[in-house]
């Protein structure tokens, strides 16, 4: 009696596996979706397995319809638009979800499979970090799993399944290298893909007091810089970023408008490099003073000799400069200059008085700006990640009362008292310093190396840097900020420093992230062609790229030919088994076909009846053969007797 089993079983357990793969793709977006989004998906997929369970219908087409409406106008009054990264990851979503509702057959287990499949690669949109990359492969593996055993008709195991999948993704890796690196690749990035707003970190354009000092206690990478040669010396490591000319008694802003252009004369060595930031989502890049040549086709450098990007830096991002840190501005200051960095407000009264008496004893600017570091470098200032809260009249609070600041308070106090003085001054902000990691051969800046120092008019010299933070903490500009800080300061990275193992894994970990972002998540049009060029195709354009990848991919099928062929080889034919074919089919062109019920022993007993003249040949020819199929110890020569028999049969 045959049994025929229910097949609801088999597909309950099959929704199971894709709803099980359908999350662990949603996982990684909860942190980027909307929490109703996460909530209503969820729901459904709770609905549905319910409805599986407990034997329900499904929802009319109806109702399906209705709330898939109703889930992408939710979507778009979100977002207020259905393209982009966002909208478009949460419409995807839902409409995953909602096609769970109409889940009843294999086809339709399929498309959630392959939504869920668009669902985990959108996630590198989101973040392209080493860190995500085996939860990616993990989750692939799984998903192509669920595939196969979605549409699997014999029985097969997980850990079959699961081998059987790995082999195959194992086969599709050469493939897939060889159209990552010949496919032809546009300008810029595939990741860099428009419509999301990201948070904006780092240094602003703007500063008060505690806002550098804030910044510096986060330990996060704001970006890594590889040197074609030899590193520049910590005391010229400084990183040039938004320059500050407004200031209202408190708090430094960027001018709204632009000044008249300057022209600067550099001199000494030169640095080449690569600066790669992390997004910020701000226009900045930080280049080593002065910059002499950058890409301008996408950046722009301004009058101050602050570089801006075309747009706000979202996503990871390298740009090729070139640096002569020995420059000097030519020609006298233009007068709207001069007036922007003059100018001063109503504020801090004591610390004006200061600096006219100060200029009147000193004489010149360099006197004076000796006398106002020697007044930092005497009394009792401090330097410290935790200053105390200031007053409206910011300055005059730090100079006379509390005395204890990190950068942004001694650059704001000094470029305000230049100011007072009679000395064009402007702030400007950025990074300094910078720890080599020997694993790579780059520098790591942080937003612990966060900065602030003082730039001063000197007629015949030009803009003159002016750092005060070097005149409390001189440690700070050759060892780190770590090194001018006390013990009982909250230097972030410390405690990692200080066990040597740890700071040497998270070297090693930093190496191994930077050369995945920069030889995969930044591999475009630039590296190709470099990679081409190492392979001896110059000047590659697309028929060149194109050649490349139908070489490199024949190459691989072919491969992949030759193993599959030689893998499923025919199996060479026992001995036996040959000389009793070729006797069949001696004997099958005389109408003396054998059945396919038919063993040796009936087969040659009945061609012996038909054919009565062949009978004592047939006879010793059976019997040789029964005696080599099924004798306990056959003779070497009677395999030889067989040959002979059946090659000298004449039928």
């Amino acid at each position: 009696m045959i049994t025929v089993l229910d097949p609801a079983p088999r597909f309950t357990q099959q929704l199971s596996w894709v709803v099980a793969a359908f999350l662990l793709t949603l996982l990684p977006h909860v942190p980027d979706l909307r929490l109703w989004i996460v909530l209503l998906a969820l729901i459904a997929i709770a609905v549905r397995l319910a409805i599986e369970l407990r034997h329900w219908k499904l929802p009319p087409k109806i109702v399906r319809i209705g709330v898939a409406i109703a889930a992408m106008l939710g979507v778009l009054a979100s977002y207020r638009t259905l393209n982009g990264i966002e909208a478009g990851t949460a419409l995807l979503v839902l409409m995953g979800a909602m096609k769970l509702f109409e889940t009843s057959n294999r086809r339709d287990l399929t498309v959630v499979i392959f939504v869920a499949y668009f669902l985990l690669f959108a996630g590198f949109l989101y973040n392209q970090s080493l860190l995500r990359l085996p939860w990616m492969l993990a989750t692939a593996w799984l998903l192509t799993v669920t595939l196969m055993r979605t549409h699997q008709t014999a029985p097969m195991n997980m850990r079959e399944a699961l081998g059987l999948t790995g082999k195959m993704l194992l086969q599709s890796l050469p493939l897939a290298i060889a159209l990552f690196l010949f496919f032809p690749r546009l300008p810029g990035q595939f990741w860099a893909v428009p419509g999301r707003e990201t948070a904006a970190t780092g240094i602003d354009d703007e500063m008060s007091p505690g806002d550098v000092s804030e910044l510096s206690l986060s330990s996060a990478i704001a970006f890594r810089v590889r040197f074609e040669n030899e590193l520049p010396p910590p005391r010229q490591r400084y990183w040039r970023g938004p320059v500050l000319h407004d200031f209202d008694g408190r708090t430094w802003r960027r001018l709204q408008q632009f000044l008249p252009d300057q022209p600067v004369t550099t001199s000494g060595p030169t640095y080449r490099y690569t600066v790669t930031q992390e997004p910020s989502n701000r226009p900045w890049i930080f280049g080593l003073e002065a910059v002499t040549d950058w890409p301008r086709e996408r950046a722009r450098l301004l009058y101050d000799r602050q570089m801006l990007a075309m747009g706000r830096i979202s996503s990871l991002s390298s740009f090729d400069l070139e640096s002569q840190p020995e420059y000097r501005f030519e020609g006298p200051l233009p007068v709207s200059t001069r007036n922007a960095a003059l100018r001063l407000g109503e504020r801090n009264p004591r610390s004006k008085l200061l600096a006219q008496e100060l200029y009147a004893q000193a004489g010149s600017p360099e006197a004076f700006v000796d006398a106002v570091l020697d007044k930092f470098r005497e009394e009792e200032y401090f330097y410290t990640l935790e200053p105390p809260r200031l007053d409206a009249d910011s300055v005059d609070d730090f100079l006379f009362n509390t005395k204890r600041g990190f950068c942004e308070h001694f650059a704001s106090a000094f470029t305000m008292l230049a100011r007072a003085g009679g000395i064009p001054a402007r702030v400007v902000l950025g990074y300094q310093g910078g720890e080599f990691n020997p694993m790579g051969g780059y520098l790591i800046v942080r937003q612990s190396d966060a900065h602030a120092w003082s730039e001063i008019w000197i007629d015949g010299k030009g803009w003159v840097r002016v750092d005060p933070t070097a005149a409390v903490a001189p440690e700070r500009v050759e060892r780190g900020m770590e090194a001018a800080l006390g013990d009982d300061e909250p230097v972030p990275g410390r405690l990692m420093k200080r066990f040597d193992t740890l700071a040497q894994l998270q070297l090693a970990w930093d190496a191994l992230n930077t050369f995945w972002n920069n030889q995969i998540v930044e591999f475009g049009a630039g590296q190709q062609r470099s990679m081409l060029e190492w392979l001896g195709i110059e000047d590659a354009d697309w028929e060149a790229l194109g050649m490349a990848m139908v070489i490199a991919m024949a190459t691989f099928f072919a491969a992949l030919t030759g193993w599959l062929a030689w893998r499923y080889r025919p199996r060479q034919l026992d001995p036996l088994v040959q000389v009793y074919t070729q006797l069949c089919h001696r004997l099958e062109k005389k109408q003396l076909a054998r059945a396919v019920h038919e063993g040796p022993d009936d087969y040659l007993k009945r061609v012996a009846r038909a054919r009565p003249d062949l009978n004592r040949q047939l006879e010793e020819i059976r019997s040789l053969y029964i005696d080599l199929r099924y004798g306990p110890s056959p003779l070497a020569n009677q395999l030889s007797r067989l040959k002979f028999l059946v090659g000298r049969l004449k039928v």
